[in-house]
């Protein structure tokens, strides 16, 4: 056994008067991790035992040194994500230790425990994988990155033995590990000044997984969302061909290559039969310049499924039941009626699925519940014959929630700007639905509706329409015109 993976924690040792030490399970070079009883919810749990020194290989000079202050904004970061494809962190403490020169603190987390191994040793195992299960992973990576990316945290440190798979029954859940190196993304006052306590979190850690790294990683450049979707294409790219896309034995060796342009990254893509538009798809998430780089997770989950020509993938919601609302059976749906849909992407293959909704009459004007874990897919006849589509996102903010609306066969405008293929807002707005032929196929209203006590209330015709937390914690009204039912969307964390 390696020295550092020693465990350094005793078999029934109690942490926070709670967990209890079963076992050592691994480590690494940032931790050890144990499996551990939490006698009060009844439930196995992750110990993760941070190191507070890592020694830089060769020279063994210190190359990282841990504070107090790094691992409190770290836990106080993590416990913001939410998504259900994040690993769970559930507690936080710190351990003296005497390791042999002294006592030191060392800090811990206590996080779910997962028992289904991680995808390195999945896709070692089994090989290249299939595009559905390809897309079933990235769409679910690319919501938990785009989650914490809303909040202005980036990951950058993704990597197959960084998504764990969760046992769900016979099924496997992947999940988004080790935010152990995230940071803040770099924001600036309108004076120029970066924000204090950003920088604090800026100068914490310098570290990466040199094999999964962006460019602007080796260069020690400014990072953004788009330096997680460098990796996530890295990640892809081991999934499509069953190894690193820079398997070579000194990878170090790559990166003034990698860093310089994109010819290295296209000839390691060319030693693998992918298809022209898979290739192309790759390429552009894996540019040496993140200006041309494809921007965010979701783009690149949409430009791969395009790609593969295969619908895209998500997990439709149990239907929750919220009180104090009425609930009336489901009228006739008129031919007029917008449709609303999802796509579940199971094992086999994917197929369209309804998702949760109810039907209310609010003071005389029909409105549809519809949830959601995060998107969802329109549909709504035209007066020229022809269905307009679009998608609604919904992605948590600090204060309460932002929208994603694109266009599927359309573009969006709103009322003064250019036509664009997506919008972001977090306020109230109208925007216009355009054919690729520059014609108004209709008009789109959406209100985030406003907080009443523990509920978020609509305006609805002559009344309103109230939505207890935590259904309406995340909720959006849609307004598709006067003749047309209000669609209220609440999203499911």
């Amino acid at each position: 056994m390696n020295a550092r993976d020693a465990p350094e924690l005793s078999e029934g040792l109690n942490l926070l008067e709670r967990y209890t030490i079963i076992d050592h399970i691994g480590g690494g070079g940032m931790a050890t991790i144990y499996r551990a009883h939490d006698s009060r919810l009844d439930r196995i749990v992750c110990v993760k035992l941070l190191r507070n020194v890592i020694e830089g290989s060769g020279s063994g000079g210190v190359i990282y040194q841990a504070t107090y202050t790094h691992f409190l904004t770290e836990a106080r970061s993590l416990s913001k994500l939410a998504h259900p494809n994040t690993l769970r962190i559930y507690d936080f403490g710190f351990l003296t230790l005497d390791e042999g020169d002294g006592i030191a603190p060392r800090p811990f987390q206590i996080s779910e425990f997962l028992d289904g191994g991680n995808l390195e040793t999945y896709v070692r195992a089994r090989g290249p994988l299939r595009p559905v299960e390809i897309l079933a992973i990235l769409d679910r990576m690319a919501g938990a990155a785009g989650e914490a990316h809303a909040v202005d945290i980036l990951h950058r440190d993704i990597k197959p033995s960084n998504i764990l798979f969760s046992r769900v029954g016979d099924v496997l859940m992947p999940k988004l590990a080790d935010f152990g190196i995230a940071r803040a993304i770099r924001r600036r006052t309108r004076d120029g000044e970066e924000e204090e306590e950003t920088l604090k979190i800026l100068q914490a850690v310098p570290l990466f997984s040199p094999r999964w790294a962006a460019p602007e990683q080796l260069k020690s450049e400014d990072e953004g969302p788009y330096t997680d979707v460098y990796a996530l294409g890295l990640v892809v790219a081991f999934m499509l061909q069953g190894r690193p896309l820079f398997e070579v034995p000194d990878v170090t060796t790559t990166f003034a290559v990698r860093a310089k342009s994109d010819a290295y990254v296209r000839e390691r893509l060319a030693l693998h039969p992918l298809a022209p538009e898979i290739a192309r798809v790759l390429a552009d998430a894996l540019r040496a310049d993140p200006r041309v780089r494809i921007q965010t997770p979701f783009d690149f989950y949409e430009a791969l499924s395009n790609a593969f020509g295969t619908p895209r993938a998500s997990l439709p919601s149990p239907i929750a039941h919220s009180g104090g609302v009425p609930s009336l059976p489901p009228p006739r749906k008129p031919t007029e009626s917008i449709t609303v849909e999802a796509t579940f992407d199971g094992d086999r293959e994917a197929q369209s699925v309804a998702p949760p909704e109810r039907w209310l009459d609010v003071g005389g004007r029909r409105v549809r519940i519809v949830e959601t874990h995060e998107r969802l897919d329109l549909s709504i006849p035209t007066a020229k014959g022809v269905d307009v589509r679009f998608r609604i996102t919904l992605l948590p903010a600090r204060e309460q929630l932002r929208v994603n609306l694109k266009g599927l066969n359309c573009f969006v405008r709103r009322a003064g700007a250019t036509v664009s293929p997506a919008l972001v807002a977090d306020s109230d707005g109208t925007a216009d639905l355009v054919s690729t032929q520059k014609e108004n196929l209709g008009t789109l209203s959406w209100t985030f509706g406003s907080t009443r006590g523990p509920s978020r209330v609509f305006p609805v015709a002559k009344g309103e329409l109230v939505v207890p937390f935590p259904q309406g914690h995340h909720a959006l009204a849609l307004e598709l015109g006067p003749d047309r039912e209000l669609i209220v969307i609440c999203r499911r964390a």
